[in-house]
């Protein structure tokens, strides 16, 4: 007898909270996307100033991060 269990694979998803990004709503988006269901991980600085807030999914950018730019990068990974 085998038994099978399907596994959903979570992507990671990972909020700068240096000062930068801090201060450019990063840690406001990880409220945000935490009210949405999402799982949120504080990120360390990656040097992307200039692209404040920066969001990591499954270690892909996405710059000048919005919750619309992060859930529309979820729904590509789940296609």
């Amino acid at each position: 007898m085998s038994t099978a269990s399907t596994t959903v694979n979570t992507p990671t998803i990972e909020v700068c909270h240096g000062p930068q990004c801090s201060d450019s709503g990063g840690r406001i988006l990880a409220g945000e996307l935490e009210a949405l269901g999402l799982k949120v991980c504080a990120g360390d600085c990656r040097s992307q100033c200039a692209h404040a807030p920066l969001v990591l999914v499954d270690n892909y950018m996405i710059s000048k991060a919005t919750t619309d730019k992060v859930v529309e990068r979820l729904k590509t990974l789940q296609a």
